[in-house]
């Protein structure tokens, strides 16, 4: 079975992903939810959807501003069919409006190869850009600080003076595990 996702594509989470587990899922703006939206038109617990094979079943919770599928105006503010509380199944490339929020069940991306880069780093496009960059930061600091340390012949207090760290972070950086050791 191909696991699925929820892709905001109009609303205040616009670009958010959630991926979704078996079992019954909440959607709504109360901070219990499973998916809390930053949407006043939706209410706290508006919706709840749930996996059933390669579907989605969504049922409404008598949201003040229903669920939605089908055809939408600009924004998400009109239009489509109102999802009730016995629900909808909808399929992967259908859209769901919970209040003014749209989101798109799309599945989920095949997990990509991580490739090595020219100097050897492993490059693993597939994770969201700020991880990527603390990936490759660590790995700076992990050879930064093997070479400092072999420049100044194994000496930590020689090296720590010259990388203009204090011994105790010098060596916080040393202890560090290389990202591939991780796995």
């Amino acid at each position: 079975m191909k696991r699925l996702r929820l892709l905001i594509t109009e609303g205040a989470n616009k670009g958010r992903t959630y991926e979704l587990d078996d079992g019954d899922v909440t959607v709504g703006s109360h901070i219990d939810c499973d998916i809390v939206l930053t949407d006043d038109s939706v209410s706290g617990k508006h919706a709840i959807v749930r996996l059933v094979d390669d579907q989605l079943l969504v049922r409404d919770l008598g949201s003040r501003n229903g669920t939605w599928y089908g055809p939408y105006g600009a924004h998400g503010a009109s239009g489509g069919t109102r999802i009730t509380p016995e629900g909808r199944t909808l399929r992967s490339g259908d859209s769901v409006r919970f209040g003014k929020t749209i989101a798109r069940l799309e599945p989920e991306p095949e997990p990509l190869e991580a490739r090595a880069a020219q100097d050897g780093i492993p490059v693993h496009s597939d994770l969201p850009y700020h991880d990527a960059r603390a990936a490759v930061l660590r790995e700076f600091e992990r050879r930064y600080v093997v070479d400092v340390i072999a420049r100044h012949r194994g000496d930590v207090a020689a090296a720590a003076r010259a990388a203009g760290l204090e011994v105790k972070h010098l060596l916080a950086l040393a202890a560090r595990p290389a990202p591939h050791d991780r796995d």
